[in-house]
């Protein structure tokens, strides 16, 4: 209780000093604007004024729309580094005359931000973006149009890269969009042909720009902010990881019993709109501490004897319970990610170990005093959707393969059994996951599994043909 109070602790005081520094940066934001302008009464009162009412209206936007990131200061943080950074390089344009605006690397903000957080966060980014290039153009629509255009076909073109290389393709996207804009700038202010031949060749040089400066940027905001993208999750998917092919050779047991994990917790995230693609891949790590002493684990000892028969209860239990310690380990020593070591960790949550607790209980005296934490899992329980998809998943598949005839009503039995169980113990309590949304994680499992096992449904007129 004592360590739950004290990650809690820590847990705040990370938040506070987060949105302590979204403030800093945002002063910081309005200093730079400021140094463009002049410090003069007239431009202060301007400025702020400018900067307050875009503040006011973005919260408004997310409070309505689009919440959860008010609630996520890491986010918010990684939203408003990006705004300064592109208004820093907005700065530079103004201020450097050979730099049209068309060469300006909006489509950079738009990817970063899609591939990081979601289009939404980057499309109000890439608005806020504009607005600040458009008054630092002096009061320019045509400025201000021109970059909207580019990090909308950036947020447009970026919105489901699977992996880096699809990155180079956003910048055909960004060039096109930013073509057009220039060319109804073009027709709008009736400019020559000349200098708007010059513009787009201009902007093929922005949208190649946006795509490095993405490319160089993604890995380096990914670490600083612990942001885990979807490019990444692919990454780590690959069955050619280092550690994956340890699993596949070292514990053949556990490798095959996380993939079938991952089918059933990627269709059940699919039901209740849950990230399935993290739901996936955690499964496929969430047991890698297993490598340690994979013989101690049932689905590793086909044709050997159990290892368990000549052990305490207790001494079975810590072996079980130190998989997830040594996972953590593993972990840390390959460089995977933080959700991903979440996932490990909380895969479990205090679960009670029944079956050797219930051994000690049977072979303990009358007066000895059984201890039923020493046969839990450390924990924490799941806190996210996923983590929690995971846990069930995780033992319902084990569950079910010891069944000798799975039938559909059989896995029907079990996966009702171990959910409700998990409910009821009360590990789901801090992962989101409503009654309905439980109820659709059954059907998923239970039809995910009867495909497995190829199971048949039996009918009530098969029921009394069998009778």
């Amino acid at each position: 209780m004592l360590t739950k109070n004290i990650n809690q602790l820590k847990l705040i005081q990370k938040n506070r000093l987060i949105y302590l520094l979204a403030v800093v940066l945002g002063l910081l934001i309005l200093f730079t604007t400021l140094s463009f302008y002049g410090f003069t009464a007239k431009a202060v009162f301007g400025i702020v004024s400018f900067i307050v009412s875009i503040f006011f209206t973005v919260l408004f936007f997310f409070k309505t729309f689009h919440p959860d990131i008010l609630k996520n200061p890491t986010q918010l943080l990684l939203m408003e580094t990006v705004i300064f950074l592109m208004i820093l390089l907005a700065i530079l344009f103004e201020n450097t005359p050979s730099l049209p605006i068309a060469f300006f690397p909006a489509g950079a903000a738009g990817i970063l931000l899609t591939v990081l957080i979601n289009p939404v966060t980057a499309g109000v980014s890439v608005f806020v973006v504009a607005v600040f290039v458009g008054i630092l153009s002096g009061l320019s629509f045509n400025s201000f149009y021109v970059v909207l255009a580019g990090g909308i076909a950036a947020i447009y073109s970026s919105r489901h890269s699977r992996n880096r290389n699809d990155l180079n393709r956003s910048g055909l996207y960004i060039f096109g969009a930013t073509a057009v804009a220039l060319i109804s700038v073009q027709i709008i202010s009736n400019e020559g042909l000349v200098s708007l031949g010059r513009d787009i060749a201009w902007s093929g040089g922005g949208a190649l720009l946006s795509v490095m400066i993405a490319s160089g940027a993604l890995p380096i905001l990914e670490s600083m902010f612990g942001v885990t993208t979807n490019i990444r999750l692919l990454e780590l998917g690959d069955f050619n990881q280092p550690i994956l092919k340890r699993m596949m050779l070292e514990a053949p047991g556990s490798y095959h019993h996380s993939i079938m994990v991952g089918n059933l917790a990627e269709n059940a995230c699919e039901r209740v709109g849950a990230n399935a693609l993290l739901a996936r891949v955690g499964a496929y790590y969430h047991d890698i501490g297993k490598l340690k002493n994979p013989q101690y684990f049932i689905e590793n000892q086909i044709h050997l004897q159990d290892r368990h028969k000549n052990l305490t209860p207790n001494i079975s239990a810590l072996i079980l319970k130190r998989h997830v310690k040594d996972g953590l380990a593993l972990a840390d020593e390959y460089r995977l990610d933080q959700v991903v070591k979440d996932m490990i960790a909380e895969h479990h949550g205090t679960t009670l170990i029944e079956y050797f607790y219930k051994k000690v209980l049977e072979e303990a005296s009358e007066d000895e005093d059984i201890d039923e934490k020493e046969y839990r899992y450390p924990g924490p329980r799941p806190r996210s959707k996923e983590s929690g998809i995971l846990m069930l998943a995780d033992s319902v598949e084990a569950a079910c393969r010891s069944l000798a005839e799975p039938t559909y009503s059989r896995l029907t039995a079990v996966v009702t059994r171990i959910i409700n169980n998990k409910f009821i113990d009360g590990q789901l309590n801090n992962c989101d996951l409503t009654l309905a949304s439980l109820e659709a994680i059954q059907e998923s499992f239970i039809n995910t599994l009867a495909s497995m096992y190829h199971s048949r449904i039996e009918y009530p007129e098969d029921k009394e043909e069998n009778h």
